[in-house]
C-alpha cells in the first residue's frame, strides 16, 4: 500500500463509506491492494468487491472516465466485471474535504476463479489472446463524452514522472529512461494501433469460469499502444508465469503461438508489433521500478530492499533485454497462413 494513503486511512473512514451501499462491517472482507484498499461481500445474493482509494492517487472525476468505458465495455459484450452505483445512484461516492478525501468505487465480483496451474495451458493462453483482441476492437469505437474526465495520454501518467521518483544520483538511469520515452513517443498512433487499454493484463487480473476469462482491475487505463498491453503479458508470463518451464524461451514460443491465434480471431495484430516489444517491455520494468521507490522510504531501505533496487538500476543502465527472446524471429518463421496482418 503507497505510504501517503496509508497514514490517512482508518476505520471511521471505512464506515462512513460502507453506508453508502448499506452494508455493515462484518460483512466485509479485506483483501488486500497496492494503491487501493480493497474488500469483498456479499449483498442480496451477489457478491461484490469495493475499492477504497484516495485523491492523491486519481480525482473522482478521473475514476469516472474509467467507469464510463468500463461500462460501454460491458455493454458491448466485453467480458468485464462492471461498476455498480451506490444506495444513492453514484458510481463514485467521496469522503474528506475538496482539496483531499477518500474515494470508493463498487463492482460485481468476477465469477470463476483466479486461474491456476491447472488452467496454465494453451486453451488460456488462447483465451487470453481472444479477449485482449476484442478489448482492442472494442476500444476502437469508445469515445469519452466528458473532456474534464477524459483519462491520460500514457506519457502523463505519474508512474513516469522519471524527475520526481528516481534519485537524481541515478543519472544513467534517468537518461536512460528518457532515450526509451522518446523512442516510444516517436511510434506514430493511429486508430489501428493505439487506443485506451486495460494497462495491467496480468493473470492476477482476470477470472476464468468454463474456460471464459472475465477481465478485472481497470485502475490503470489510459490511452496507450495495444502494443503495451501485449508486452505487459508477456513481462508477467515470463517472470510470474503460474507454472514454470524448463526452458523460458520455449514457453515464450508456445505461449504467444496460442496467444496470437486468439487474438486474431478479434483484432489484427501488425507485424511492426514485434519490433516495438522489447521497447514496452522495458516500459514495464520501468514502471515496476518507479512503483517501488513510490512505496518505499529510500532512507530507511534493508539490505533486501536495497539489493533490488541496484538489480533494477541496472537492468535499465545496461539495457538488458527484459524477456530473453527475438520476436522479430519469431514473426519470420510463422507458416504463411498464420502471419499476422
Amino acid at each position: 500500500m503507497l505510504l501517503s494513503i496509508q497514514e490517512k486511512y482508518n476505520d471511521n473512514i471505512l464506515l462512513e463509506i460502507l453506508k453508502r451501499y448499506d452494508v455493515e462491517k462484518e460483512k466485509v472482507i479485506f483483501i488486500g491492494g497496492f494503491d487501493s484498499y480493497v474488500y469483498e461481500f456479499s449483498k442480496n445474493d451477489n457478491d461484490y468487491i469495493l475499492k477504497i482509494t484516495h485523491s492523491f492517487r486519481r480525482s473522482a472525476n478521473y475514476i469516472l472516465g474509467e467507469i464510463d468505458w468500463l461500462n460501454f465495455m460491458a455493454d458491448k459484450g466485453l467480458a468485464v466485471a462492471r461498476a455498480i452505483p451506490s444506495i444513492f445512484g453514484n458510481f463514485v461516492e467521496t469522503f474528506g474535504d475538496n482539496e483531499a478525501y477518500f474515494i470508493s468505487i463498487l463492482y460485481e465480483k468476477a465469477p470463476g476463479h483466479l486461474p491456476t496451474e491447472a488452467d496454465w495451458n494453451s486453451s488460456l493462453f488462447e483465451e487470453w489472446g481472444r479477449i485482449t483482441g476484442k478489448l482492442h476492437a472494442v476500444t476502437k469505437t469508445y469515445k469519452s463524452k466528458n473532456p474534464t474526465s477524459k483519462r491520460n495520454e500514457w506519457i502523463d501518467e505519474e508512474h513516469l514522472n522519471i524527475e520526481k521518483y528516481i534519485p537524481s544520483d541515478q543519472s544513467i538511469v534517468i537518461q536512460k529512461s528518457k532515450d526509451l520515452l522518446e523512442r516510444l513517443k516517436k511510434i506514430t498512433p493511429g486508430t489501428e494501433n493505439y487506443g485506451l487499454i486495460h494497462g495491467d493484463l496480468h493473470f492476477l487480473n482476470f477470472t476464468v469460469e468454463d474456460g471464459r476469462i472475465t477481465l478485472f482491475d481497470f485502475d490503470d487505463i489510459a490511452y496507450n499502444y495495444f502494443a503495451n498491453d501485449i508486452a505487459v503479458i508477456l513481462f508477467y508470463t515470463y517472470w510470474r508465469p503460474l507454472k514454470q518451464s524448463d526452458c523460458k524461451k520455449s514457453f515464450i514460443n508456445e505461449f504467444l503461438s496460442s496467444f496470437l491465434k486468439g487474438y486474431n480471431q478479434e483484432n489484427h495484430f501488425q507485424e511492426e508489433w514485434f519490433s516495438q516489444l522489447q521497447d514496452f517491455l522495458r516500459l514495464r520494468h520501468l514502471v515496476q521500478y518507479i512503483a517501488f521507490l513510490q512505496s518505499v522510504d529510500i532512507a530507511s531501505l534493508d539490505n533486501d530492499e536495497i539489493a533490488f533496487m541496484r538489480h533494477m538500476e541496472k537492468v535499465i543502465e545496461q539495457n538488458y533485454l527484459i524477456v530473453d527472446f527475438d520476436f522479430e524471429m519469431f514473426s519470420k518463421q510463422l507458416p504463411l497462413n498464420k502471419r499476422v496482418r
